[in-house]
């Protein structure tokens, strides 16, 4: 059976779900594999998060006439499953060899590079916490706010208050469904089913009675999605009034309707839930399906607003770049404490550089990149052509700003350190630095398996070793965590030299996997010096979740008090 033909039936099987329902059950089911749990409906899916993902998507742009089924029904579920791993199995094999297709070592290198970032890109949703993109946007469209305000009448503290008051009303509703929780107000009209109470008549009153505290437990397990359900007025707070709610909802939510969408790698027309994470149910009811997308919806909502000419582009581009810096900045502050030196929008050879810092005998050369992906095409070869590209011009292009200067502390010259005239400002001795100098190339979008490994797509001079390519956030929470656990930079150098030695031998599509792997023992030096090939897997991260959970010390890091009194329960 062709992909389009999977993907029709998939279509039609979805289309008989009731759109709140369904929504409801697909978010409490990504819970449950961010909590372990669930394994009798996740455990045959290959990619759970976007295969629920995608399944949403057919929902959503499916004809709601014949959306009733609002139960769980496990042969159902293992048809669907079936249909998912297919289609799965489908885009995989794209990549696969034809019958007339010379299988040579150019076709074998296009495919190694082409196919993992491919399915990395669709199979993968944003990995980080939502205090980094709360604290990102907040401090990069603030000052853009005469733009936001222009277009929508609001202002970017009204997209984050908005989200806050989305978030709190979620935890609210979570925490109410407890067996120990109060519920809202009239929880049951947010419900889609309906418990019936089929004991004997002389038994009603007793089972009433008795299970009365648990019966919004009970409503719960049956229909997740009630916790997410709302009136526009929910969400109003003394900070946001009705009418920016309504805006807001305007510009997030979509009401279930037909359209062609049917490929999960489909841009255009996309998963309307990315753009827009809630739907509209009728009669002024919305339902969030997952509440973290809202803030990721808002991200890229302001920066389509902010992209609406030539002008605008470049404000955004100078603000973003200044304030990835910023980020580099301060986290490697918080790391070294004291006695370091910061070299910033500093030039080398006439050339531009961004960060250069000095720290007891040892040397951290940062080239801070915000370099925007381009979604990979389905074509191999075409595709190939597009990753090399985006490579060449982010992290590639980064690389070489680095070696500029390492190649100073390589042959020990003395490194000018001049402004942009050429005025030589400060000269550094790189001598006492030898082999103590790291090139770091810090990017805001992941390319994946060819990021981690950067043996495929990187050539480095003999001299020189591979640099380490890291997306910000996952830098961020790599060293909050260091913080947090008590340890320091001496930690980072031991990283940073076992890093190197990965590089050709690594299969993996996240660099928190080895951060964690590391942190933990499970991957070091000498396991790295016995094996030709590293295998990670999504388990080696679980060390960066369980510190959230204790807190990791993000700035306005959420419901620190909680955390630290180990009695909530966080959904």
């Amino acid at each position: 059976m062709s992909l389009e033909d999977l993907s029709k039936q998939l279509k039609e099987v979805i289309a008989t779900y009731d759109t709140g329902w369904l929504l409801g059950d697909l978010s409490g089911l990504m819970h449950a594999g961010g909590n372990n749990t669930g394994h009798d409906q996740l455990g045959d899916l290959s990619s759970p998060q976007r295969q629920l993902y995608y399944l949403a998507g057919l929902l959503i742009t499916s004809d709601p006439a014949n959306g009733i089924d609002n139960m769980y029904d496990p042969d159902k579920w293992e048809k669907i499953v079936n249909l998912l791993n297919q289609i799965e199995q489908a885009y995989t094999f794209m990549f696969f060899p034809k019958e007339e297709e010379l299988v040579d070592e150019h076709w074998q290198k296009i495919r190694q590079v082409a196919m993992p970032s491919f399915l990395d890109y669709f199979n993968q949703g944003p990995l980080n916490f939502e205090e980094q993109i709360i604290n990102w946007v907040s401090d990069l469209y603030t000052p853009l706010n005469a733009i936001i305000s222009k277009e929508t009448g609001l202002q970017t503290s009204d997209f984050l208050q908005f989200y806050e008051n989305v978030d709190v009303l979620h935890q609210r509703n979570f925490q109410g469904v407890s067996p120990k929780g109060t519920p809202r107000a009239n929880w049951r009209e947010y419900a889609k089913v309906q418990m019936i109470n089929t004991a004997p008549e002389p038994l009603k009153a007793i089972m009433a009675k008795k299970m009365g505290d648990m019966e919004p437990s009970m409503y719960y397990m049956a229909d997740h999605g009630i916790i997410d359900r709302f009136y526009a007025h929910e969400i109003v707070s003394a900070n946001l009034a009705q009418e920016k709610v309504e805006i807001i909802l305007q510009l997030l939510s979509e009401e279930r309707s037909a359209s062609d969408f049917l490929y999960y790698t489909s841009m255009k027309p996309g998963n309307p839930l990315y753009e827009k994470p809630i739907a509209y149910l009728g009669n002024g009811m919305y339902q969030i399906f997952e509440v973290k997308q809202v803030i990721h919806a808002i991200e890229s909502l302001l920066e389509k607003i902010c992209t609406g000419n030539k002008a605008n582009i470049s404000v955004l581009v100078a603000r973003k770049g200044n304030l990835l810096e910023d980020r580099v900045e301060g986290l490697f502050k918080q790391l070294l404490k004291k006695d370091f030196k910061i070299y910033r929008g500093y030039y080398v050879d006439g050339c531009e550089q961004d960060l250069l810092i000095l720290w007891k005998n040892y040397a951290f050369i940062i080239e801070a990149k915000g370099y925007n992906l381009r979604e990979p095409l389905r074509d191999p070869d075409k595709a190939f052509v597009r990753i090399k590209d985006d490579f060449k011009g982010c992290i590639g292009y980064g690389y070489d700003q680095c070696y500029r200067v390492e190649s100073k502390f390589l042959s020990g010259q003395p490194l000018e350190i001049c402004d942009k005239n050429g005025n030589v400002l400060d000269v550094v001795d790189t001598i006492p630095f030898e082999n103590n100098a790291f090139s770091i190339v810090v990017n805001l979008k992941t390319f994946g398996q060819v990021q981690t490994d950067l043996s495929s797509l990187l050539e480095v001079p003999d001299d020189s070793s591979y640099p380490w390519a890291v997306k910000l956030d996952d830098l961020e929470t790599f060293v909050l965590t260091l913080l947090a656990q008590g340890k320091g930079i001496s930690q980072l150098l031991k990283f940073l030299i076992m890093r190197e030695t990965l590089q050709g031998k690594l299969i993996c599509n996240d660099e928190l996997q080895l951060c964690g792997a590391f942190l933990t023992g499970a991957i070091n030096q000498e396991l790295i010096d016995k094996r030709e090939m590293i295998l990670t897997s999504p388990d080696l991260g679980d060390i960066f979740d369980q510190q959230y959970r204790k807190g990791i010390g993000f700035p306005n890091e959420k419901y620190w008090a909680e955390k630290k009194s180990g009695k909530w329960l966080f959904w």
